[in-house]
């Protein structure tokens, strides 16, 4: 069985996610997918090449956007989430 090439969301150009935040939820997304193949076809090839180039590319810069977005202060969390909100707010009234 040849599995498709499993990857993480492409950022959209209006997305409201900084670099960090983007880079995490990509690649929590293509962990859980990788991890889900991995548990459907455990001996596909593709899925272990696939994993192997995440672990390689991938993964480090997502473990280090991690670190940056929990080492988050409660204010800059708080700011954060009142910047994100008032966007979204803005987005619904245009």
């Amino acid at each position: 069985m040849t599995a498709a090439r499993i990857t993480g969301p492409d950022r959209s150009a209006d997305s409201l996610a900084d670099e960090d935040e983007t880079r995490v939820a990509s690649a929590r997304i293509t962990a859980t997918r990788l991890g889900t193949a991995l548990v459907r076809d455990p001996l596909d090839r593709t899925v272990h090449e696939q994993m192997r180039h995440f672990l390689d590319h991938d993964s480090e810069p997502a473990l280090q956007s991690w670190d940056v977005l929990v080492s988050r202060t409660p204010e800059q969390l708080k700011s954060r989430i009142a910047e994100l909100l008032t966007a979204r707010a803005e987005r619904s009234v245009s």
